[in-house]
């Protein structure tokens, strides 16, 4: 529940969920490439981690790594990837699919 409330606050960006995945992805690290996982197995591998995360350690991570990218890193992720602020106007950017 915690680290739900911490995401919904968009502190100290709106992108913290993401920040979050690198935070726990840096600290496990060693024994994802330790043991040269595929797909599934990292897969299987994080899913597990459920419940077993250090969340403090893992939120003072993802929240270092956010202000470390600033600006500049922010600029870096694509207009309307989830969840998107309000634009200025007060409406959701919105990105629509193209029909083939």
């Amino acid at each position: 529940m915690r680290l739900w409330e911490v995401l919904w606050t968009h502190y100290p960006s709106e992108h913290l969920h993401l920040y979050v995945c690198v935070a726990v992805l840096k600290r496990y690290r060693s024994k994802i490439m330790g043991e040269e996982m595929d797909f599934d197995s990292l897969l299987k591998f994080i899913n597990e981690l459920s419940g077993h995360i250090d969340l403090d350690a893992t939120l003072r991570d993802a929240e270092a790594l956010s202000i470390c990218a600033g600006e500049e890193g922010a600029a870096r992720i694509p207009p309307g990837t989830p969840p998107s602020l309000p634009v200025d106007d007060g409406s959701f950017y919105i990105q629509q699919d193209e029909v083939l």
